[in-house]
């Protein structure tokens, strides 16, 4: 605004320098009379006196909707109750949505996923197992027979009553002659071992002066070891040692027989136990049984 402009009285500054604006260049604005004048040459004091804005602002508005486009002209920005209500829904549905969207594309972490145990690692944890696992206890050795509570002997010979005498386990011959009545004259007690112990099975014979007595079993392990006719299938390396003929080798090989063939089936199987002669085995056939 240039500094020598005063403006007019009772006239406001923004139209009166829109009014000198008009004046000074009429053919730019479109308008004949600038806003302000009713026609030919106006002077302030007019202005002033027989004038006013009120007078002036119906001829500017008229003026001014003639230049402006009917569309334009026409147009009118009303918001009623219903559209306020309808843009309210548009705004909450299209954030519902973008809601929903973001949910969609939001990133979840993923679930941990089971890594296959190789079939090498199974291995190694099946043999670690079995590595671990001890191993069985070996079977132990059947307990030995308990020797029993009597033995039953057989007392034959110079005695006073001979015949089948049960005795207590432990007793000895002089206790199989005080059972069979005692010796009777003419016996050869010299012969006979009074002092051993009896076993169950035994035969203690007595015999006169001069009369062959063939020797009695000698116990390979104490009282109820193996007697008389010898079990083959049950006799120990010590009981078999004790037969006439029969030395500590050739019971080892009897032994070793029945362990790698089984039991004896008979008394001619120890024909084939290497060292077993048929004289031997003559010998043996009246002491040995199955």
């Amino acid at each position: 605004m240039p500094s020598s402009y005063r403006p007019r009285p009772g006239v406001s500054p923004v139209r009166d320098l829109a009014a000198r604006q008009f004046r000074q260049f009429p053919e730019v604005h479109g308008f004949d009379d600038p806003p302000g004048e009713t026609g030919g040459e106006g002077t302030d004091e007019d202005e002033g006196a027989g004038g006013t804005d009120r007078d002036e602002r119906p001829e500017w508005r008229r003026r001014l909707a003639d230049r402006t486009p009917p569309a334009v002209r026409s147009a009118r920005l009303r918001v009623g109750p219903r559209a306020a209500v309808g843009v309210v829904l548009v705004a909450l549905l299209v954030a519902g949505a973008l809601s929903l969207l973001v949910w969609r594309t939001w990133p979840r972490p993923a679930a941990p996923r089971a890594e296959p145990v190789p079939a090498r690692s199974v291995s190694a944890v099946t043999s670690a197992s079995a590595a671990l696992t001890p191993p069985p206890a070996p079977t132990s050795p059947p307990a030995p027979t308990a020797p029993p509570a009597q033995v039953v002997v057989h007392v034959a010979g110079r005695v006073a009553s001979a015949g089948v005498v049960t005795l207590a386990a432990g007793s000895r011959v002089a206790d199989a002659l005080t059972a069979a009545g005692g010796p009777a004259p003419g016996a050869d007690l010299d012969a006979v071992n009074l002092a051993q112990v009896l076993l169950d099975g035994q035969q203690v014979l007595v015999p006169e002066p001069g009369q062959a007595v063939a020797p009695q079993p000698v116990p390979g392990a104490g009282a109820g070891a193996a007697v008389g006719p010898v079990d083959l299938n049950t006799a120990s390396a010590a009981d078999l040692d004790a037969l006439p003929g029969v030395g500590e080798v050739l019971a080892g090989r009897i032994v070793a027989w029945r362990e790698e063939n089984g039991p004896f089936t008979s008394v001619d199987d120890l024909g084939e136990v290497q060292g077993i002669g048929p004289k031997v085995l003559e010998d043996l056939r009246d002491r040995v049984r199955v």
